[in-house]
């Protein structure tokens, strides 16, 4: 179990490891702390300024550090492809481009065959999240 601070830690950890092609896909119930995984992650990759949740763009697109980096939420989705083709969310993924998914359970499991997968969970303290992560397939593993 884990509080926010180390929450961010590691997302900050992980985010060190990320370049060209990785891919980081988030699950977990409404307000476990996805955005929180997300956004920390994202300041280690460099990006500056505001980030404001995607929910209602989708697919929000940041450069930092010569990356282009793509924060997807699908909470406002079905997963359906019309949808994902529509925000751009196939061609992000067949790009070399750095993308972070809130909600990736929604994704058809083909794409989720590589990339770093994050569950946090709610634990019956309310400030602690239970965090699983799993790595498959990455590039140079």
């Amino acid at each position: 179990m884990i509080d926010q601070t180390v929450l961010e830690k590691l997302a900050r950890g992980i985010a060190g490891r990320m370049g060209p092609g990785s891919r980081l896909f988030l699950s977990g119930d409404l307000g476990a702390g996805k955005s929180v995984f997300a956004r920390a992650a994202l300041r280690e990759l460099g990006v500056k300024g505001s980030i404001p949740s995607p929910s209602f763009i989708v697919n929000a697109i940041y450069s930092a550090a010569g990356l282009e980096i793509h924060h997807i939420d699908l909470y406002r989705l079905k997963g359906i492809p019309e949808e994902l083709e529509f925000y751009g969310i196939y061609e992000a993924f067949e790009s070399d481009a750095v993308v972070i998914v809130e909600w990736a359970e929604r994704l058809d499991a083909a794409i989720l065959q590589n990339g770093i997968f994050v569950s946090i969970d709610f634990t019956v303290n309310p400030t602690m999240r239970e965090v699983k992560v799993d790595e498959r397939g990455l590039a140079g593993n």
